[in-house]
């Protein structure tokens, strides 16, 4: 992120352009991902590539706010519920889909402090892309359904970890 961050910066980017960038990315893959699952995958990756790059942006540019972290945990959501739309449209089923982005938004809002769990940022967009990835290739609905399961289970067990702290 820093060596993609350094030019960014360089030429004053807002890190909150970045943020923006990062969001369209992520809604637009659910609006093609039946479609065309390959595009929506690099979507859902651009997108992941974003959120890490406009906090690199900020830290490198000195350009760091409590507003852009606001906007970057609003965008987070944002794109984390888009992922998981993601996958319906690959073939998951509705209601796991929802069911993985709301558990992942209780998540994020019983998270008082830094706590790393079994289902970070990173797990989410690995079962958005697999799920898109293996629509890519089959026609079946299991490998979407199984991505949006696996990241229902992971967020469960995230969950339950944010309890006993």
């Amino acid at each position: 992120m820093w060596t993609l961050a350094r030019p960014l910066a360089a030429v004053r980017v807002p890190p909150t352009a970045v943020t923006v960038i990062g969001v369209g990315l992520a809604v637009l893959a659910p609006l093609i991902a039946a479609s065309l699952p390959l595009v929506a995958l690099a979507l859902v990756v651009a997108a992941a590539l974003c959120d890490g790059l406009d906090g690199a942006v900020a830290l490198v540019g000195r350009r760091v706010t409590r507003s852009g972290a606001v906007a970057d945990a609003v965008a987070d959501r944002v794109a984390d519920t888009a992922f998981a739309l993601a996958m319906w449209r690959c073939g998951a089923p509705l209601w796991l889909a929802l069911l993985a982005a709301g558990l992942s938004l209780a998540q994020e809002l019983i998270r008082r402090r830094v706590i790393i769990t079994v289902a970070e940022r990173p797990t989410r967009v690995i079962c958005a892309a697999l799920a898109c990835g293996s629509a890519a290739v089959s026609d079946a609905a299991w490998p979407p359904t199984i991505c949006a399961a696996a990241w229902v289970a992971a967020t469960v067990m995230a969950l339950a970890q944010l309890t006993r702290v």
